[in-house]
């Protein structure tokens, strides 16, 4: 295993989609491989299989792990299944997946294989799978239709190997023309690419806290863009934490948070540096869809999130699409919608609730696989204020009641701050200012960044100091009162009533009460 002495040289690059492309690329070769398999002419009796050498192709582009090449393997059998003409088609069950192994373990095992810059992967690949699947396929045959030794040794695994020379020839005839198309599109990395690209598998990475999450350095560049989205970002999360992240529109706020989820870079690609560890693990040694069960997302669309008809199914179809047992999901689904104050809804029709419903709703099928982090990307964005104060209300029971780690990315902070502990200032990709809710509210007003965000009641009180006003403060920081005390430097309390923003009433600092 490799070591890493500093993080922040650490590299990754990927394709946008880099981590599902293999079945894209594969799902499009495949069916140019079953067009060819169904039009082919045979010579002779003999003909090559294109099914072995498109999906040959699909795994030399895109390099895929032994458990996707196997289900590669499995989608091409079955293809074969319904389009074999042989005696015994549901050979193909067996022979196609060995065959997708075997190019499999080539392509991960062979890669240094090259004459100048030409890879013999192609060949190699093609030849030894057509060998391997076909020899076992005709092995089945003997066996099923009770084949006499002569026939398989002398006609049947001779064919065999002519298969396998056709496709050895055809595998890298079809290879590099697909590889150009494919790279030109986005799905591949260039030559020039492949040299810088890593999946961190040899690698040795651990955190340097304990934290839940530990963000190392990060830095961050979108594909085909040429300035970083986030710029040396350093940020823990600790257990219990209800942190709010903030700043103006295109500070890198959303990103952060996609870093958090694994989205960046495993999907959306670019050149990470740095690192993102979540419960100890580097986000770049794990996938998406393990993250989902350590941190769950509520987007800002969170419409887009909902795939089902009702409520129940919408809650039961993570679970169902993990394996979940019915009475695990059972539990699952009047677990979470108790908690999201749902449970009358259960039968419901999702087109039927409401938006701060729907919201709930996606609240509660994120709830469903238990994470122990939950991140909320501008989650009030479409809600009016009574709407949002509920939103607000029912994550501070999360993370209070049920112990749920928040992460909220805000730009409007005023009905989020009583909740939160903590609070991150970003500007331009950089951590300007990451403390307790007083000190970085005082940053954001003195250095006058991203001063709209700063709810108005703190606002005064700063104005009002200025002014050589001493405050006592208890405002909308240490609860959600939103009443503002304040004094005169030699602390005589003077007649005035000021009027708090959004209803919030009034204070008459003569009787010392509000009104």
């Amino acid at each position: 295993m490799k070591t890493v002495e500093h993080i922040s040289e650490l590299e990754f690059h990927h394709r946008q989609g880099g981590q599902f492309r293999w079945v894209t690329v594969s799902t499009l070769l495949l069916a140019v491989g079953t067009i060819l398999h169904l039009v082919s002419p045979s010579v002779a009796g003999v003909t090559p299989n294109w099914t072995i050498a498109t999906y040959c192709v699909a795994i030399c582009l895109t390099g895929p792990s032994y458990r996707q090449a196997l289900g590669i393997g499995l989608v091409a059998a079955l293809v074969n299944v319904l389009t074999s003409k042989s005696g015994f088609p549901y050979g193909n069950l067996v022979s196609e997946p060995l065959g997708a192994l075997t190019c499999a373990c080539i392509v991960n095992n062979l890669s240094f294989l090259k004459i100048r810059n030409y890879s013999l992967l192609p060949t190699l690949s093609g030849f030894l799978a057509t060998c391997i699947s076909g020899g076992a396929f005709v092995t089945i045959l003997k066996f099923v239709l009770n084949l006499p030794n002569e026939v398989y040794f002398a006609g049947m695994l001779p064919l065999v190997g002519i298969i396998g020379l056709l496709n050895g020839v055809i595998t890298p005839v079809m290879y590099f023309p697909a590889y150009r198309l494919f790279a030109s599109r986005g799905f591949l990395d260039s030559a020039e690419e492949k040299e810088y690209i890593s999946d961190h598998r040899d690698y040795e990475l651990k955190p340097a806290s304990d934290a839940l999450i530990s963000i190392e350095h990060l830095s961050y560049i979108y594909n085909k863009q040429k300035t970083p989205v986030l710029q040396d970002v350093n940020l823990t999360v600790h257990k219990g934490d209800f942190l709010v992240v903030t700043g103006e529109s295109g500070s890198g706020k959303s990103t952060l948070c996609l870093s958090m989820t694994g989205a960046v870079p495993h999907y959306f690609g670019g050149v990470m540096k740095g690192m993102v560890f979540v419960k100890g693990v580097a986000t770049t040694q794990t996938t998406i869809a393990d993250l989902a069960s350590r941190v769950g997302t509520m987007l800002d669309d969170y419409d887009s999130q909902l795939v089902a008809v009702t409520v129940e199914e919408e809650i039961a179809f993570s679970l169902e699409n993990m394996g979940t047992a019915a009475d695990e999901i059972e539990a699952a689904v009047k677990t979470s919608l108790k908690k999201v104050g749902l449970s009358a809804y259960r039968t419901r029709r999702i087109s039927d609730l409401s938006g701060g419903q729907r919201q709930r709703l996606v609240i509660a099928g994120v709830l469903a696989t238990d994470p122990e982090i939950l991140v909320f990307d501008e989650p009030t964005s479409a809600l009016d204020p009574e709407g949002t104060h509920e939103f607000y209300e029912l994550v501070h029971d999360l993370n209070v009641k049920h112990g749920h780690t928040i992460i909220v990315i805000e730009h409007s902070l005023e009905a989020v701050i009583p909740y939160a502990n903590r609070l991150v200032l970003l500007e331009r990709g950089r951590i300007l200012c990451d403390g307790d809710l007083e000190t970085t509210l005082r940053y954001m007003y003195d250095n006058d960044v991203c001063k709209s965000a700063v709810p108005q009641v703190f606002a005064c009180q700063l104005d009002f100091e200025k002014a050589g006003i001493r405050s006592a403060v208890r405002s909308c920081m240490s609860g959600r009162c939103g009443i503002l005390y304040f004094y005169f430097r030699n602390d005589r309390k003077t007649k005035g009533r000021y009027d708090l923003p959004e209803g919030g009433g009034q204070y008459d600092t003569g009787s010392d009460r509000a009104i």
